[in-house]
Protein backbone atom coordinates (compact mmCIF):
# COMPACT_ATOMS: atom_id res chain seq x y z
CA UNK A 1 0.00 0.00 0.00
CA UNK A 2 1.23 3.11 -1.06
CA UNK A 3 1.42 6.09 1.14
CA UNK A 4 -1.50 7.68 -0.34
CA UNK A 5 -3.34 4.66 -0.60
CA UNK A 6 -3.28 4.94 3.06
CA UNK A 7 -5.48 7.53 3.62
CA UNK A 8 -7.84 6.72 1.47
CA UNK A 9 -10.33 5.27 3.67
CA UNK A 10 -8.95 7.63 6.80
CA UNK A 11 -12.34 8.92 8.85
CA UNK A 12 -11.95 12.46 10.94
CA UNK A 13 -10.78 10.89 13.83
CA UNK A 14 -7.83 8.73 11.96
CA UNK A 15 -6.13 12.19 10.70
CA UNK A 16 -6.37 13.73 13.68
CA UNK A 17 -4.70 10.67 15.29
CA UNK A 18 -2.06 10.25 12.26
CA UNK A 19 1.82 11.65 13.20
CA UNK A 20 2.39 12.83 9.90
CA UNK A 21 -1.03 14.77 9.12
CA UNK A 22 -0.84 16.20 11.97
CA UNK A 23 3.11 17.43 11.45
CA UNK A 24 2.06 18.43 8.31
CA UNK A 25 -0.24 20.94 9.06
CA UNK A 26 1.49 22.05 11.80
CA UNK A 27 4.45 22.58 9.86
CA UNK A 28 3.95 22.81 6.28
CA UNK A 29 6.78 22.25 3.97
CA UNK A 30 6.80 21.81 0.18
CA UNK A 31 7.60 17.99 0.12
CA UNK A 32 3.99 17.66 2.38
CA UNK A 33 2.28 19.79 0.09
CA UNK A 34 2.93 18.32 -2.60
CA UNK A 35 1.90 14.76 -0.74
CA UNK A 36 -1.42 16.16 0.23
CA UNK A 37 -2.10 17.69 -3.06
CA UNK A 38 -1.73 14.28 -4.84
CA UNK A 39 -3.75 12.70 -2.58
CA UNK A 40 -6.61 14.96 -2.49
CA UNK A 41 -6.21 14.49 -6.72
CA UNK A 42 -6.47 10.87 -6.48
CA UNK A 43 -8.93 10.82 -3.36
CA UNK A 44 -11.29 13.74 -3.85
CA UNK A 45 -13.68 12.21 -1.75
CA UNK A 46 -12.03 12.72 0.94
CA UNK A 47 -11.54 16.51 0.62
CA UNK A 48 -14.33 16.97 3.16
CA UNK A 49 -12.82 15.44 5.67
CA UNK A 50 -9.43 16.13 5.18
CA UNK A 51 -10.52 19.99 5.25
CA UNK A 52 -12.20 19.37 8.42
CA UNK A 53 -9.37 17.65 9.73
CA UNK A 54 -6.91 20.33 8.65
CA UNK A 55 -8.98 23.15 9.87
CA UNK A 56 -9.90 21.52 13.84
CA UNK A 57 -5.61 20.61 14.03
CA UNK A 58 -4.77 24.27 13.37
CA UNK A 59 -7.73 25.80 15.40
CA UNK A 60 -6.12 22.95 18.38
CA UNK A 61 -1.97 23.82 18.23
CA UNK A 62 -0.23 27.26 18.11
CA UNK A 63 1.34 27.57 14.35
CA UNK A 64 5.23 27.81 15.26
CA UNK A 65 4.77 30.33 11.93
CA UNK A 66 2.56 32.79 10.97
CA UNK A 67 -0.96 32.81 9.89
CA UNK A 68 -0.25 34.16 6.83
CA UNK A 69 2.57 31.33 6.19
CA UNK A 70 0.34 29.07 6.49
CA UNK A 71 -2.25 30.18 4.64
CA UNK A 72 0.42 30.70 1.44
CA UNK A 73 1.70 27.15 1.62
CA UNK A 74 -2.15 25.44 1.63
CA UNK A 75 -2.94 27.80 -1.09
CA UNK A 76 -2.83 25.26 -3.72
CA UNK A 77 -4.60 22.80 -2.06
CA UNK A 78 -7.44 24.70 -0.91
CA UNK A 79 -8.00 25.96 -4.66
CA UNK A 80 -8.47 22.51 -5.83
CA UNK A 81 -10.82 21.37 -2.73
CA UNK A 82 -13.98 21.06 -3.87
CA UNK A 83 -17.17 23.24 -2.27
CA UNK A 84 -19.25 21.20 0.16
CA UNK A 85 -21.09 18.15 -1.80
CA UNK A 86 -24.30 17.80 0.69
CA UNK A 87 -25.87 20.26 3.71
CA UNK A 88 -25.94 16.73 5.13
CA UNK A 89 -22.47 15.45 4.64
CA UNK A 90 -21.19 18.48 6.11
CA UNK A 91 -23.30 18.12 9.03
CA UNK A 92 -21.63 14.25 9.49
CA UNK A 93 -18.67 16.08 9.53
CA UNK A 94 -19.35 19.01 12.20
CA UNK A 95 -20.97 16.04 14.03
CA UNK A 96 -17.97 14.13 13.91
CA UNK A 97 -15.99 16.81 14.87
CA UNK A 98 -17.35 17.77 17.60
CA UNK A 99 -17.63 13.64 18.85
CA UNK A 100 -13.53 14.11 18.78
CA UNK A 101 -13.13 17.16 20.23
CA UNK A 102 -12.38 15.96 22.88
CA UNK A 103 -10.22 13.24 22.05
CA UNK A 104 -7.87 15.85 20.13
CA UNK A 105 -7.55 17.63 23.99
CA UNK A 106 -6.43 14.71 24.99
CA UNK A 107 -4.04 13.61 22.28
CA UNK A 108 -2.33 17.22 23.40
CA UNK A 109 -2.57 16.90 27.14
CA UNK A 110 -1.00 13.32 26.69
CA UNK A 111 2.14 14.56 24.87
CA UNK A 112 2.68 16.64 28.60
CA UNK A 113 2.54 13.26 30.24
CA UNK A 114 5.23 11.49 28.06
CA UNK A 115 7.72 14.76 27.83
CA UNK A 116 10.51 14.68 30.16
CA UNK A 117 10.64 14.08 33.88
CA UNK A 118 9.79 17.44 35.21
CA UNK A 119 6.40 17.61 34.03
CA UNK A 120 3.46 17.17 36.37
CA UNK A 121 -0.11 17.37 34.44
CA UNK A 122 -2.49 18.57 36.67
CA UNK A 123 -5.84 16.53 38.02
CA UNK A 124 -8.13 17.96 35.64
CA UNK A 125 -5.95 17.45 33.02
CA UNK A 126 -5.39 13.59 33.92
CA UNK A 127 -9.14 13.49 34.61
CA UNK A 128 -9.76 14.85 31.28
CA UNK A 129 -7.32 12.86 29.49
CA UNK A 130 -8.99 9.12 31.34
CA UNK A 131 -12.71 10.18 30.62
CA UNK A 132 -11.59 10.15 26.96
CA UNK A 133 -9.99 6.56 26.87
CA UNK A 134 -13.22 4.46 27.61
CA UNK A 135 -14.05 3.62 24.29
CA UNK A 136 -10.74 2.62 23.43
CA UNK A 137 -10.66 0.05 25.52
CA UNK A 138 -14.26 -1.63 24.96
CA UNK A 139 -12.44 -4.37 22.37
CA UNK A 140 -11.07 -6.89 23.67
CA UNK A 141 -7.44 -6.78 22.99
CA UNK A 142 -3.36 -6.81 24.19
CA UNK A 143 -3.28 -4.99 27.31
CA UNK A 144 -1.08 -2.28 26.86
CA UNK A 145 1.23 -0.65 29.03
CA UNK A 146 2.38 3.09 27.97
CA UNK A 147 5.55 3.92 28.93
CA UNK A 148 6.66 6.75 26.76
CA UNK A 149 6.21 8.52 23.05
CA UNK A 150 8.33 5.74 21.73
CA UNK A 151 7.76 2.58 23.84
CA UNK A 152 4.43 0.64 24.19
CA UNK A 153 4.70 -2.80 25.89
CA UNK A 154 1.99 -5.13 25.18
CA UNK A 155 1.20 -7.78 27.19
CA UNK A 156 0.09 -10.99 25.69
CA UNK A 157 -2.48 -13.30 27.59
CA UNK A 158 -5.54 -13.31 29.96
CA UNK A 159 -3.91 -11.84 33.14
CA UNK A 160 -0.85 -9.94 33.40
CA UNK A 161 1.78 -8.13 35.64
CA UNK A 162 3.88 -4.91 35.81
CA UNK A 163 6.52 -4.17 38.60
CA UNK A 164 8.24 -1.05 39.18
CA UNK A 165 11.72 -1.20 41.41
CA UNK A 166 14.57 1.09 42.24
CA UNK A 167 15.86 0.92 38.18
CA UNK A 168 13.46 -0.86 36.17
CA UNK A 169 10.15 -2.34 35.00
CA UNK A 170 9.47 -5.80 34.80
CA UNK A 171 6.66 -7.42 32.78
CA UNK A 172 7.21 -11.02 32.31
CA UNK A 173 8.09 -11.04 29.00
CA UNK A 174 11.26 -7.87 29.51
CA UNK A 175 12.79 -5.55 31.34
CA UNK A 176 13.00 -1.58 30.67
CA UNK A 177 14.90 0.62 32.17
CA UNK A 178 13.53 3.50 34.23
CA UNK A 179 16.04 5.99 31.79
CA UNK A 180 14.09 5.10 28.98
CA UNK A 181 10.50 5.84 30.41
CA UNK A 182 8.79 8.95 30.84
CA UNK A 183 7.79 10.28 34.58
CA UNK A 184 3.96 9.25 34.06
CA UNK A 185 2.78 6.10 32.30
CA UNK A 186 -0.61 4.47 31.57
CA UNK A 187 -1.91 1.00 31.74
CA UNK A 188 -4.87 0.27 29.14
CA UNK A 189 -6.75 -3.06 30.27
CA UNK A 190 -9.14 -4.27 27.76
CA UNK A 191 -12.50 -6.13 27.94
CA UNK A 192 -11.41 -9.62 28.31
CA UNK A 193 -8.11 -9.15 30.79
CA UNK A 194 -6.43 -8.08 33.78
CA UNK A 195 -3.76 -6.88 35.75
CA UNK A 196 -1.20 -7.26 38.62
CA UNK A 197 0.28 -3.76 39.18
CA UNK A 198 3.18 -3.32 41.64
CA UNK A 199 4.22 0.34 42.13
CA UNK A 200 7.80 1.19 43.28
CA UNK A 201 6.47 2.07 47.10
CA UNK A 202 5.21 -1.70 46.98
CA UNK A 203 1.56 -0.51 46.69
CA UNK A 204 -0.40 -3.28 44.78
CA UNK A 205 -2.82 -2.82 42.52
CA UNK A 206 -5.50 -5.05 40.76
CA UNK A 207 -6.81 -4.01 37.14
CA UNK A 208 -9.99 -5.15 36.10
CA UNK A 209 -11.46 -5.27 32.60
CA UNK A 210 -11.79 -2.35 30.68
CA UNK A 211 -9.63 -0.19 32.74
CA UNK A 212 -7.25 2.51 32.50
CA UNK A 213 -4.92 3.72 35.09
CA UNK A 214 -2.22 6.48 34.76
CA UNK A 215 0.33 7.35 37.54
CA UNK A 216 3.92 8.39 37.78
CA UNK A 217 6.99 6.45 38.01
CA UNK A 218 8.48 8.10 40.95
CA UNK A 219 6.08 9.91 43.69
CA UNK A 220 5.70 13.41 44.70
CA UNK A 221 7.32 13.80 47.59
CA UNK A 222 4.37 15.13 49.69
CA UNK A 223 1.88 12.56 47.88
CA UNK A 224 1.27 9.26 46.35
CA UNK A 225 -1.66 9.96 43.54
CA UNK A 226 -2.90 7.75 40.45
CA UNK A 227 -5.91 8.30 38.21
CA UNK A 228 -7.89 5.95 37.66
CA UNK A 229 -11.34 4.61 35.26
CA UNK A 230 -12.37 1.56 35.79
CA UNK A 231 -12.13 -0.58 38.28
CA UNK A 232 -9.13 -1.44 40.73
CA UNK A 233 -8.11 -3.16 44.01
CA UNK A 234 -5.80 -1.56 46.02
CA UNK A 235 -3.51 -2.64 48.46
CA UNK A 236 -1.51 0.54 49.39
CA UNK A 237 1.83 0.54 51.49
CA UNK A 238 1.13 2.61 54.33
CA UNK A 239 3.07 6.12 54.50
CA UNK A 240 2.03 8.74 57.05
CA UNK A 241 4.29 11.53 55.39
CA UNK A 242 2.72 10.41 51.94
CA UNK A 243 -0.88 9.85 51.33
CA UNK A 244 -1.91 7.60 48.32
CA UNK A 245 -4.97 9.37 46.26
CA UNK A 246 -7.11 7.97 43.95
CA UNK A 247 -8.57 10.12 41.57
CA UNK A 248 -11.52 9.14 39.71
CA UNK A 249 -14.48 10.98 37.27
CA UNK A 250 -16.07 12.83 40.27
CA UNK A 251 -14.17 11.62 43.56
CA UNK A 252 -10.74 11.64 45.22
CA UNK A 253 -10.46 9.06 47.14
CA UNK A 254 -7.60 9.67 50.48
CA UNK A 255 -5.51 7.07 51.88
CA UNK A 256 -2.53 6.12 54.01
CA UNK A 257 -2.16 2.16 53.86
CA UNK A 258 -5.12 0.80 53.56
CA UNK A 259 -7.34 -2.26 51.48
CA UNK A 260 -10.14 -0.94 48.89
CA UNK A 261 -12.12 -1.58 45.42
CA UNK A 262 -12.67 1.16 43.50
CA UNK A 263 -15.79 0.99 40.69
CA UNK A 264 -15.53 4.12 38.91
CA UNK A 265 -16.00 3.30 35.13
CA UNK A 266 -17.11 6.84 33.20
CA UNK A 267 -20.12 5.00 31.53
CA UNK A 268 -21.22 3.43 34.46
CA UNK A 269 -24.24 5.29 36.25
CA UNK A 270 -22.82 4.81 39.64
CA UNK A 271 -19.51 5.09 41.31
CA UNK A 272 -18.78 2.24 44.30
CA UNK A 273 -15.87 2.46 47.33
CA UNK A 274 -15.45 -0.61 49.21
CA UNK A 275 -13.22 -0.33 52.40
CA UNK A 276 -11.79 -4.13 53.79
CA UNK A 277 -9.06 -2.49 55.84
CA UNK A 278 -8.11 1.24 57.17
CA UNK A 279 -9.71 4.13 56.84
CA UNK A 280 -10.26 6.53 53.96
CA UNK A 281 -11.27 9.51 53.22
CA UNK A 282 -13.48 10.22 50.16
CA UNK A 283 -14.05 14.26 48.58
CA UNK A 284 -16.89 14.79 46.22
CA UNK A 285 -17.86 17.73 45.01
CA UNK A 286 -21.50 17.28 46.08
CA UNK A 287 -21.41 14.92 49.28
CA UNK A 288 -17.65 16.62 51.13
CA UNK A 289 -15.26 14.95 53.06
CA UNK A 290 -16.83 11.39 53.86
CA UNK A 291 -14.89 9.10 56.24
CA UNK A 292 -15.66 5.26 55.11
CA UNK A 293 -14.88 2.02 58.06
CA UNK A 294 -14.11 -1.45 56.85
CA UNK A 295 -17.15 -3.30 55.63
CA UNK A 296 -18.35 -0.19 54.27
CA UNK A 297 -19.32 1.07 51.11
CA UNK A 298 -19.78 4.49 49.05
CA UNK A 299 -22.19 4.95 46.39
CA UNK A 300 -22.37 7.99 44.09
CA UNK A 301 -24.92 8.25 41.05
CA UNK A 302 -24.16 10.44 38.30
CA UNK A 303 -26.94 13.57 39.52
CA UNK A 304 -24.42 13.13 42.48
CA UNK A 305 -26.45 11.38 44.83
CA UNK A 306 -24.33 9.57 47.42
CA UNK A 307 -24.62 7.24 50.55
CA UNK A 308 -22.37 5.18 52.93
CA UNK A 309 -23.59 1.58 53.60
CA UNK A 310 -22.82 -1.33 55.80
CA UNK A 311 -21.56 -4.14 53.25
CA UNK A 312 -20.73 -7.57 52.58
CA UNK A 313 -16.64 -6.47 51.25
CA UNK A 314 -17.10 -9.84 49.25
CA UNK A 315 -19.57 -8.65 46.89
CA UNK A 316 -16.64 -6.11 45.74
CA UNK A 317 -13.11 -7.39 46.02
CA UNK A 318 -14.44 -11.53 44.68
CA UNK A 319 -13.53 -10.41 41.52
CA UNK A 320 -9.86 -10.43 42.13
CA UNK A 321 -10.49 -14.19 43.46
CA UNK A 322 -11.86 -14.69 40.22
CA UNK A 323 -15.20 -14.62 41.85
CA UNK A 324 -18.17 -12.99 41.85
CA UNK A 325 -20.55 -12.26 44.72
CA UNK A 326 -23.97 -10.64 43.86
CA UNK A 327 -26.68 -9.93 46.38
CA UNK A 328 -30.26 -8.51 45.09
CA UNK A 329 -28.24 -7.23 42.07
CA UNK A 330 -29.87 -5.82 38.88
CA UNK A 331 -29.29 -8.34 36.41
CA UNK A 332 -28.26 -5.95 33.61
CA UNK A 333 -25.53 -4.62 36.19
CA UNK A 334 -24.52 -8.34 36.48
CA UNK A 335 -24.74 -8.98 32.60
CA UNK A 336 -22.13 -5.85 31.91
CA UNK A 337 -19.70 -7.15 34.63
CA UNK A 338 -19.78 -10.00 32.69
CA UNK A 339 -19.14 -8.85 29.58
CA UNK A 340 -16.34 -6.74 30.38
CA UNK A 341 -14.70 -9.61 32.29
CA UNK A 342 -14.67 -12.06 29.33
CA UNK A 343 -15.25 -9.50 26.70
CA UNK A 344 -17.86 -10.61 24.94
CA UNK A 345 -20.92 -8.29 24.05
CA UNK A 346 -24.42 -9.31 25.60
CA UNK A 347 -27.17 -7.97 24.23
CA UNK A 348 -30.09 -7.65 26.95
CA UNK A 349 -33.98 -7.61 26.06
CA UNK A 350 -35.32 -4.82 28.24
CA UNK A 351 -37.71 -7.06 30.34
CA UNK A 352 -34.48 -8.54 31.75
CA UNK A 353 -32.70 -5.74 32.71
CA UNK A 354 -34.79 -5.09 36.18
CA UNK A 355 -34.42 -8.71 37.31
CA UNK A 356 -32.76 -9.17 40.57
CA UNK A 357 -30.44 -12.18 41.48
CA UNK A 358 -28.29 -13.01 44.52
CA UNK A 359 -25.39 -15.95 44.08
CA UNK A 360 -22.00 -16.42 43.25
CA UNK A 361 -20.35 -17.40 39.96
CA UNK A 362 -16.96 -18.60 39.38
CA UNK A 363 -15.72 -16.75 36.81
CA UNK A 364 -12.30 -19.50 35.85
CA UNK A 365 -15.70 -21.02 34.00
CA UNK A 366 -16.27 -19.71 30.40
CA UNK A 367 -18.93 -17.66 29.36
CA UNK A 368 -21.31 -19.87 28.25
CA UNK A 369 -21.22 -22.29 31.30
CA UNK A 370 -21.71 -18.46 33.81
CA UNK A 371 -24.67 -17.69 31.65
CA UNK A 372 -25.90 -21.71 32.12
CA UNK A 373 -26.35 -20.90 35.60
CA UNK A 374 -27.40 -17.71 35.70
CA UNK A 375 -30.52 -18.81 33.46
CA UNK A 376 -31.08 -21.96 35.85
CA UNK A 377 -31.43 -19.16 38.42
CA UNK A 378 -33.56 -16.69 37.19
CA UNK A 379 -36.11 -16.59 33.89
CA UNK A 380 -34.24 -15.45 31.44
CA UNK A 381 -32.64 -17.91 28.15
CA UNK A 382 -29.45 -16.95 26.12
CA UNK A 383 -28.42 -17.75 22.63
CA UNK A 384 -24.70 -17.37 21.07
CA UNK A 385 -24.88 -14.82 17.82
CA UNK A 386 -21.58 -14.83 16.20
CA UNK A 387 -19.31 -13.23 18.50
CA UNK A 388 -21.96 -11.75 21.00
CA UNK A 389 -24.67 -13.20 23.51
CA UNK A 390 -28.46 -12.25 23.18
CA UNK A 391 -30.00 -12.84 26.64
CA UNK A 392 -33.69 -12.96 26.28
CA UNK A 393 -36.89 -13.41 29.20
CA UNK A 394 -37.87 -16.79 29.17
CA UNK A 395 -40.08 -17.93 32.47
CA UNK A 396 -38.87 -20.65 34.59
CA UNK A 397 -40.75 -23.83 34.02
Amino acid sequence: MTGQEKYSKYSFEDFLQDDFFIESIKRPTKEGLVFWNGFLEDCPEQTDVFQAAQRFIEDMVSPQISDKEIADLWANIQMKCKPARTLGKMKKIAYSAMAVAASIAVLLVARVFFIGNDDHPTSSDMMAFLGNQADTLSNSGDVRLILSEEKTVYLQGKESAVTYDSTSVHTGSEEISKNEIASYNRLMVPYGKSSVLTLHDGTKIWVNAGTNLVYPVEFEKDKREIFVNGEAYLDVTSDAKRPFIVRTNDLCIQVTGTRFNVQAYASDDQSRIALEEGTVKIISETAGDVPLNPNQMYEQDKNGHSAVKDADIRKYTSWIHKMYVYESERLDVILKRLERYYGKEIIIEPLVSELKCSGKLDLKDNMEDVLAIISKTAPVAYVEDGEKYIVSYQPLK
